[in-house]
């Protein structure tokens, strides 16, 4: 099933891209616009590798770091660049963690026997 839809997007491609080449040169009228619109398909494709890119950074940082409270990567200027020229910003997620000081937020997703037990473990140790 894998193979057929693989096989069906290549040709696809393949028929997208001849069906392209063959109206760039035949149409001489439609060369400006086929010239744009290959151009935004380039700059949505290095946009998407870009995301991609950042997006996976973001996990891999957060999957071995030990630390909840690293601080955040910098920005991508070429990301933020090729964003503008479609008219969209690109701003980091504003997280906000609010503590009590009594509220310990290792414990808070256990449930309230997991969190007897630990308790009467750590009494035990010290």
């Amino acid at each position: 099933m894998l193979n057929l839809i693989s096989g069906s997007f290549s040709l696809f491609l393949i028929g997208l891209t001849g069906w392209t080449v063959t109206t760039y040169f035949v149409k001489k009228d439609s060369q400006n616009l086929i010239k744009e619109e290959v151009k935004s398909l380039f700059d949505i494709c290095k946009m998407f590798a870009l995301s991609l890119n950042r997006l996976i950074r973001i996990l891999t940082k957060s999957a071995f770091s030990s630390d909840s409270s690293t601080e955040p990567l910098s920005d991508s200027t070429e990301l933020n660049e090729l964003a503008s020229r479609f008219g969209q910003t690109i701003e980091a997620p504003a997280f906000e963690l609010t503590l009590n000081e009594n509220e310990d937020t290792a414990l808070s997703s256990f449930s309230p026997e997991v969190i007897e037990v630990i308790t009467e473990e750590e009494e035990k140790v010290a």
